[in-house]
């Protein structure tokens, strides 16, 4: 439950990207991080870490997410749809008294089924939890074995802070970047699990 530091402050007084890590416990092959701008300072934006998780290594063949998508609510524009246009506006429309960036669910997939069958089922989670309260949604897939690598496969959630519609970014769901919006993740995730 550590804060810890994303990017690190410039001499120039840039605003930092902090995080924070299972503020409301840990649950099994699930965690909650969330991501806030300390500081006043200008800001770098999200937009490179985030696409960071698309495309985590430099290997042109096992350097990308095995999978990965934007999620958006019905009533978004579909040019919304595109990760790089989605991250730049979210950075671009952030006012700057807004704190919350957005939060990351990451669950790793078990074993037992393919990563494939895992990735809709976060899926289908994403967008049942998440996306149905208005917010968008990068995932991205991560299948480490596929280079060798004994970490297990899970996927990434990372749900952006403000709401999305036609009108383009609205307000800010600060219960989502809380330790209420932790648990009330978990317990989704929890639900689907027992229906499936």
């Amino acid at each position: 439950m550590a804060i810890q530091q994303t990017q690190a402050a410039s001499q120039d007084g840039a605003a930092e990207l902090k995080s924070f890590m299972n503020g409301a416990g840990t649950y099994p092959n699930f965690s909650f991080t969330r991501y806030w701008w300390n500081g006043d300072g200008p800001r770098a934006g999200i937009k490179a870490l985030v696409l960071k998780k698309l495309a985590p290594g430099n290997d042109p063949v096992f350097g990308k997410a095995a999978r990965s998508e934007v999620l958006i609510p019905d009533t978004a524009a579909p040019d919304y749809a595109d990760a790089e246009f989605l991250l730049g506006q979210f950075d671009a429309k952030l006012p700057a008294f807004e704190r919350h960036a957005f939060i990351q669910v990451k669950i790793t997939l078990g074993a037992a089924g393919t990563w494939t069958a895992g990735y809709e089922q976060v899926r289908a989670y994403a967008r049942g939890h998440f996306v149905t309260e208005g917010h968008p949604v990068v995932l991205a897939a991560h299948v480490p074995g596929a280079a060798g690598s004994r970490n297990a496969s899970h996927v990434h959630a990372i749900v952006l802070s403000r709401s999305l519609s036609i009108n383009g970014f609205g307000k800010t769901n600060y219960e989502l970047c809380s330790d209420l919006g932790h648990s009330a993740a978990w317990e989704a995730w929890d639900k689907s699990l027992k229906v499936s």
